[in-house]
């Protein structure tokens, strides 16, 4: 990468933080980045998909705020936590006494608020079907028809929708419109979860330790066994859940200093890829057989496991095994 690219790629980086306090330095974030930086010239509909916590918001706006559109309004809807019976009147508005409790004035669908804009519907998976046909409408004729009218509107909105669900399955469950899929996937961006973006944990945990301790006039820090635990998780809420036990291991710590054991069970029992195998020598100079290892360091998974979900059920489905064959291996190892 010669000095130039160096240049456009750090201000890049800087102007997704400005807009959504995102850090991305892994590979994938990264080419993640360059294609929203592309995507962000045009006004095509954008896909976005990822696990809850991925950054999914942070790269809309990314995108709304370098576009030509950037002045003009960018609304958010959750899709998720709109009632079903006031969704359309939400998107849509109505007109005065259009139904019972309607305001007598009428409203303003979000969509008409958005309009020279830009529209982020969030979990745009939880829509019903009914309401998929209505917005299949609005992008493809860029119209809209308020509740109780006869008469459309012409608005001019693009539309950047995300989910953490799987569309191509819910299609086959009749449970989404294979027309509205495509219509809204023209430019898709899957934005991967933390545990396989692996070199944005670390800044992170640095920018999230530096804004509490700002936050809260604190001045903690994290050794480096903490910061190896914290690495080596598998983060299964993403960024939201970093963040959330960054804040509570500094906010209950009585030390400034965060070590190991002061991190949550489940993630400061965590073993690193060196204790693996400082635990495989140990067991080999013991003079314990291949045989007798693989089964004492399954024994140790099980036991990580358990601590971790509460109950055999949950802990064997984590593993992928039945019950019975958690118990049996578990009981194995134990009876020696």
């Amino acid at each position: 990468m010669n000095i130039n690219e160096e240049f456009e790629l750090r201000t890049k980086k800087n102007n997704l933080f400005k807009i959504s306090n995102m850090i991305v330095e892994d590979k994938k974030m990264l080419e993640i980045l360059k294609i929203a930086t592309k995507i962000s010239k045009v006004d095509t509909t954008v896909l976005i998909l990822g696990e809850t916590g991925v950054g999914k918001e942070g790269v809309a706006k990314y995108i709304h705020y370098n576009s030509k559109r950037k002045d003009k309004p960018f609304i958010t809807i959750n899709c998720g936590a709109i009632p079903e019976n006031l969704i359309e009147s939400e998107l849509f508005g109505y007109e005065g006494g259009a139904f019972t409790g309607a305001n007598k004035e009428g409203r303003t669908g979000l969509f008409e608020v958005a309009s020279g804009g830009t529209i982020f519907l969030d979990e745009v998976g939880e829509f019903s079907l009914d309401v998929q046909v209505k917005l299949l409408r609005v992008l493809q004729e860029q119209r809209i028809e308020r509740i109780g009218s006869n008469k459309s509107v012409s608005i001019d909105v693009r539309v950047l929708a995300a989910t953490n669900r799987n569309l191509e399955e819910l299609i086959k469950k009749k449970l989404f419109r294979e027309d509205l899929y495509y219509r809204l996937s023209v430019l898709p961006i899957n934005i991967p979860p933390l545990r396989d973006r692996k070199d944005d944990i670390l800044p992170l945990v640095e920018y999230f330790t530096e804004d509490i301790n700002k936050k809260y006039n604190f001045n903690c820090s994290f050794t480096d066994e903490a910061l190896e635990c914290l690495y080596s998780y598998e983060w299964k809420g993403n960024v939201r859940e970093l963040k959330n036990i960054i804040e509570r291991s500094i906010v209950i710590s009585d030390k400034c200093l965060i070590k190991k054991e002061n991190l949550p069970n489940h993630i400061s029992r965590i073993t690193s890829e060196h204790e693996v195998i400082f635990s495989i020598n140990n067991f080999a100079i013991k003079g314990y057989r291949l045989k007798d290892i693989t089964q004492r360091m399954e024994c140790e998974v099980i036991e990580d496991a358990l601590d971790r979900y509460g109950n055999i059920k949950m802990a064997a489905k984590a593993l992928g095994i039945d019950p019975s064959t958690l118990i049996r291996k578990r009981n194995r190892v134990a009876n020696k």
